[in-house]
């Protein structure tokens, strides 16, 4: 089996340093491990790079851009296991002082039409947290995930047990069935729009995203059809590894506010996201997944000051 990033960083000596010997080790030694690993595997980082230029219309990106996405995607492992080693009370302290979010009262809103409410992100920011936050603020929530590492997977299992989370685990099956039980019981679904190698490409709707032609997704279209559920698109924007920001929008107020109309609220989650990485590109990371997409288009580049606003498929958010 191929050595991953992921299972690199989660490999069980690694984890029991990280736990025996603090976070803020942790964050430096995983750094360091995460900086190794990508001097090691230079076809993957020259991948990542690629895809940056590609889809910023590029020829070559500054190397402090290609150093901010590297540092993005080591965050991001940070986040995870703090999210998942961490002790409970100590997580839901820190979530709760570190993590503001003004827009929170878009899922009660949502909850009142007795729908259910589809949550979705994206592989962008602090996502790891998204799922504890929104349960310590007893939402009925349902989290879709399976894990790179069996270790992990347990680990998280008992921990949505502890938060009363709802764990729908695809390998399962039937995981649409499931989602659609979740909704008609008034619950918040969470789940990512950007899992490109699991997408359920729509043959008639097509859209650009970071700068090539895509066949949408079509499971979170079908989804909220058949349920009549809200759709809610968030994103955790993170300003460093102690300041995060929750930003929610509905489906609606994206349709409103987008200058190009879109053809579907999947779409419209989807030029959302696209939003928010062109803004922020270090936030995003699925770069290395971006050559799987579709033959490019022009690119067409955002403001780097846009406001981060809030990653369709059924794939773990943990």
């Amino acid at each position: 089996m191929a050595i991953t990033l992921s299972r690199f960083l989660q490999w069980k000596p690694n984890v029991f340093l990280y736990r025996k010997l603090g976070w803020n080790f942790t964050a430096s030694y995983l750094r360091l491990l995460g900086n190794l690993y990508f001097a090691l595997k230079e076809e993957e980082r020259g991948k990542i790079r690629r895809s940056l230029e590609e889809a910023l219309g590029l020829e070559k990106i500054p190397s402090d851009l290609e150093s901010r996405v590297i540092q993005g995607i080591l965050f991001h492992y940070f986040e995870k296991i703090h999210n998942a080693y961490e002790g409970l009370p100590e997580l839901t302290s820190f979530l709760g002082d570190h993590i503001s979010s003004p827009s929170l009262h878009k899922l009660d809103e949502a909850l009142r039409r007795n729908k259910g409410v589809l949550l979705v992100t994206g592989h962008y920011g602090g996502i790891e947290y998204i799922p504890v936050f929104i349960a310590m603020h007893r939402y009925p929530l349902s989290v879709v995930f399976k894990c790179a590492t069996t270790q992990l997977q347990e680990t998280l299992h008992r921990r949505a047990e502890d938060l009363g989370i709802q764990v729908i685990d695809p390998s399962a099956g039937n995981t649409v069935g499931a989602v659609l039980q979740a909704l008609k019981e008034n619950r918040v679904v969470f789940i990512e729009c950007d899992e490109i190698e699991e997408w359920k490409p729509s043959q008639r709707e097509k859209m650009l995203f970071l700068g090539k032609q895509i066949h949408v997704d079509r499971t979170l279209n079908l989804l909220r059809k058949r349920s009549g559920a809200e759709m809610v698109f968030g994103l955790l924007h993170r300003s460093d590894l102690k300041q995060y920001t929750l930003v929610l929008e509905t489906s609606r107020d994206i349709l409103c506010r987008l200058e190009t109309p879109t053809s579907s609220p999947a779409a419209a989650v989807l030029k959302a996201l696209e939003e928010n990485i062109y803004a922020f590109p270090e936030q995003w990371y699925q770069w290395k997944h971006h050559a799987s997409l579709e033959a490019p288009s022009a690119p067409q580049r955002k403001a780097k000051g846009a406001v981060p606003v809030l990653k369709p498929s059924l794939r773990p958010a943990w």
